[in-house]
């Protein structure tokens, strides 16, 4: 893989900040693809870095950080994985992978740990608007913030009624009524360090789980993960299981 340099939150070569410049990188070899991408997202007032290949990508971070990579599983000179494992541990850029092989909803086995969403292809242009969108949004929220510091050991729980998730380190996190839904599922269909499968997650929400988005689950875990970044230097305990779902340690409160 090609080497770049760690690519600063925000920062270029030339020192000024790119922060919530709402600059998107697409990575995808199909020029008509990469056109109809920027099409979509141009909309909503994005600025597009359109990238063929790895190694373009590399070279546009360098000068001009993006805060969102739309990164297309088939790249030609680099393995896509490795891209987004590179990007996870040098930078806080946001991390989408368009995989052919995706199964229904956009699952996919490979990218589900080190990518922030997936869409299959082909792609649905609305719906990886929207959520390119929703991600720009709490990027925005969360670099408002100050760094927070901490520490505490991995115990979570979930309150009785399972409306306040409680962290290690002593924070309250008042939960959506959705966001209720799914933890309560994880943490009782999941006890016992069982993968609770995507179906059964939507099925949480929804009565019909055919006429359902998936990409809706998805933006929810998105944005649960990041609602407790703001109250917690602590990452949420749940983790995508290959082929099968999620599966989550946090217990439910005694009392």
């Amino acid at each position: 893989m090609a080497a770049i340099s760690p690519v600063h939150p925000g920062a270029g070569l030339n020192g000024v900040d790119h922060r919530n410049s709402r600059r998107v990188a697409v990575v995808e070899r199909d020029p008509n693809l990469r056109q109809q991408i920027q099409h979509s997202l141009l909309t909503r007032q994005f600025a597009i870095v359109e990238c063929a290949n790895a190694t373009a990508l590399y070279r546009n971070l360098l000068s001009a950080p993006c805060d969102i990579a739309v990164i297309a599983s088939d790249l030609p000179d680099d393995n896509p994985r490795n891209v987004a494992l590179h990007l996870r541990q040098h930078s806080d850029i946001g991390i989408i992978v368009l995989d052919a092989d995706a199964g229904y909803g956009g699952q996919s086995d490979g990218y589900h740990e080190i990518a922030d969403a997936c869409f299959r292809k082909p792609v649905d242009l609305d719906g990886l608007a929207t959520v390119v969108t929703a991600m720009h949004s709490l990027q925005h929220h969360m670099r408002a913030l100050p760094t927070r510091a901490g520490g505490g050991q991995p115990e979570w729980e979930l309150a009785l009624d399972g409306w306040t998730l409680r962290t290690p380190d002593g924070a309250s996190i008042d939960l959506s009524a959705p966001e209720r839904s799914v933890l309560l599922r994880l943490v009782n269909t999941g006890a016992g360090g069982h993968p609770v499968s995507h179906d059964s997650l939507i099925g949480s929400l929804t009565n019909d789980v055919y006429d359902f988005d998936p990409h809706r689950l998805e933006m929810l875990i998105y944005r649960l993960r990041k609602k407790v970044a703001l109250m917690s230097p602590l990452p949420l305990p749940l983790r995508a299981v290959r082929g099968m779902g999620y599966l989550c340690t946090i217990v439910r409160a005694n009392g």
